[in-house]
């Protein structure tokens, strides 16, 4: 259903006038709805934009005979388990006793990636660590939980250290907002924590207005298992690696390191003067600074390649995007020198 879909993937606005537009929309579109997945995204929907209506009690019926008969998988678990306040207290109930093991135990995952704690200088020293294992380039985007204010991305050496450049911490600021204001499980919402490869470059910079004029850096979420097999038990603890884990599973994909031929008009928003994505982590592009490419040639230099245009497809590693603490403030150097001391 295309125009339930659209309002999915759209920027959930909740203003009154919008709302009101939507809880229309979302009634004509009701008696049209043919599958539990439709039904599914217009009960949420239809909670997020305060449409009380008696189909609400039908669909929820519906949705649990879903999970019962088979039809609903991990998938489906995953947006009841972050929107279960939309749901009755009978329905998680029957919800908890009809799914199997395997369903319980995602279930359970999705509730322990809620968990939000800040990123300690001890799971910062387990980090170094076991990323000195890795091969090829090891880069480290560190964010806030709110993702309006811009983050910071430093590199570690094959020792498990911060590279330097000039006798300082070398980063770069970048980006990890959605421009729809949803959250990472959702379609084009916030760039997922988590632990990535790097797997070169787009063969061409086309699409040079959305995508700036270098070529976008590949990035692809790491399967749990090697995740599992290759972190330490106080990094597994930690939040920070299980969104990825997830947002793979919802079927996120296509995500990238790039710039922009966008401008941010708000030169009021704590971003500015970076642009939104649709989940993608974006680098500051303009006539002052192309982050773009001072990454790019950075990650060349540190697997010891001239900085060219040849050997950007010879770019591969690992990256990790984490939440460092909830402050409400761009992550500077003088966070990331404290929390190497």
């Amino acid at each position: 259903m295309n125009e339930l879909n659209e309002m999915w993937e759209d920027n959930w606005k909740t203003g009154v006038i919008e709302s009101s537009r939507r809880r229309y929309l979302l009634k004509e579109l009701f008696p049209k709805i043919s599958t539990n997945t439709d039904l599914l995204k217009y009960f949420i929907l239809a909670h997020i934009y305060n449409l009380s209506t008696s189909e609400l009690l039908y669909s929820e019926k519906n949705l649990l005979t879903a999970f019962q008969q088979g039809e609903f998988k991990e998938k489906e678990l995953y947006l009841v388990c972050y929107f279960k306040e939309f749901f009755s207290d009978k329905f998680l109930e029957l919800l908890d006793a009809s799914i199997n093991s395997e369903l319980s135990n995602k279930w359970k995952f999705a509730e322990l990636s809620k968990n939000f704690s800040s990123f300690s200088k001890n799971h910062w020293g387990e980090l170094k660590k076991c990323l000195s294992h890795f091969q090829g380039v090891k880069a480290i985007l560190l964010v806030r939980r709110d993702r309006k204010f811009k983050g910071r991305l430093v590199l570690l050496n094959d020792s498990g250290e911060l590279v330097c450049e000039n006798k300082k911490i070398w980063s770069v600021e970048a980006l990890a907002k959605g421009r729809v204001n949803k959250k990472f499980f959702l379609p084009n919402g916030d760039t997922p924590t988590g632990f990535y490869s790097i797997d070169s470059v787009m063969p061409e910079a086309d699409q040079q207005k959305l995508f700036g004029k270098h070529r976008r850096l590949k990035i692809d979420f790491v399967e749990r298992k090697e995740i599992e097999e290759n972190f330490s038990e106080i990094l597994l603890e930690h939040s920070w690696w299980r969104s990825g884990v997830i947002a793979s599973e919802l079927s996120r994909s296509l995500l990238r390191i790039h710039g922009t031929g966008l401008k941010n008009r708000k030169i009021y928003s704590k971003y500015y003067p970076f642009v939104t994505t649709s989940g993608c982590i974006s680098m500051r592009e303009d006539r002052s600074i192309e982050g773009q490419r001072i990454l790019l040639d950075k990650l060349m230099e540190s697997l010891k390649l001239s900085p060219s245009i040849d050997n950007e497809v010879e770019i591969h590693g690992h990256l990790c995007v984490i939440e460092l603490d909830d402050k409400s403030s761009k992550v500077t150097l003088k966070d990331i020198v404290e929390l190497d001391q």
